[in-house]
Order: structure tokens, then C-alpha cells, then sequence
């Protein structure tokens, strides 16, 4: 299978970077710690509607829309690598 990447504008970094700590480590164990985890991406979602980890604050600094965010959110978690443009 061919890697994801994805391209984004460097003001997102930080964006980048929050996403970073959602997800798999070894592509099989959850980030969480948590053996009974059913998906790394709904943590990621449910921490931006519940506003944990500043993701409500940069939605709002980036003026987002909520499905504008939702898709850079779910882009960052499955890409195997972003590219800054």
C-alpha cells in the first residue's frame, strides 16, 4: 500500500502536532494505554467536541468551520506524512 501524504500550509503545525498524539504506536497498540480502546479517532473527535487539548481553541483561531476542522483532523490522523506547503 502506497503511504498518505498530505499537504498542508505550515500555520497548521500546531494542528499537526496535537493529532500527532492520537493513534497507534506499532500500528497496533493504542496511544491511550488503554487495551480496550475501539479507535484512536474517536478520541481525537470527542476530545475536540468535549474542547480537551486546545482543539476548540485553534479551530476558533484558525476560523474553521466545524467540518472544515473535522476533515483536517481525520487527513492528519491517517497521513502517514504531511508535507508543509
Amino acid at each position: 500500500m502506497q503511504p498518505i501524504i498530505i499537504q498542508l500550509e505550515e500555520k497548521y503545525c500546531e494542528i499537526v502536532d496535537c493529532v500527532s498524539d492520537y493513534g497507534y504506536n506499532g500500528a497496533v497498540e493504542p496511544r491511550c494505554g488503554d487495551d480496550t480502546c475501539q479507535s484512536e479517532l474517536d478520541h481525537l473527535l470527542t476530545d475536540w467536541l468535549e474542547g480537551a487539548n486546545d482543539l476548540r481553541d485553534m479551530q476558533t483561531h484558525f476560523e474553521l468551520k466545524n467540518a472544515e476542522f473535522e476533515q483536517i483532523l481525520a487527513a492528519i490522523f491517517i497521513a502517514d506524512e504531511v508535507q508543509y506547503i
